[in-house]
């Protein structure tokens, strides 16, 4: 994968893309960013529950085990030991039970 995302990035370089053009492939990949990121919250929104035991990573980049308190449309809420995060579905990950 490196060497394909190298090979993109040396021929946007390389080539004569007009401005416009640079925008809209931004605009492509930003949009399939979106894509990606809303099927991997439907994917886990399937397996989540009220009680559930999930992992995410907090600001700092820590990884942090909690229980979901509530699940909502494109978030869950997590309490933690003395906290409670709002989290995106897609910065989930089933946690042990």
């Amino acid at each position: 994968m490196y060497d394909r995302v190298e090979n993109i990035k040396r021929d946007i370089t390389q080539s004569s893309f007009t401005t416009e053009e640079l925008i809209n492939l931004n605009a492509f990949v930003v949009k399939q960013i979106k894509v990606q990121r809303a099927l991997a919250a439907q994917k886990m929104k399937r397996q989540l529950f009220v009680g559930s035991t999930v992992n995410f990573e907090d600001n700092s980049g820590v990884r942090v085990t909690g229980t979901i308190k509530k699940v909502m449309r494109k978030f869950a809420k997590v309490e933690t030991s003395g906290a409670i995060w709002r989290v995106p579905l897609s910065a989930l990950s089933k946690g042990a039970a």
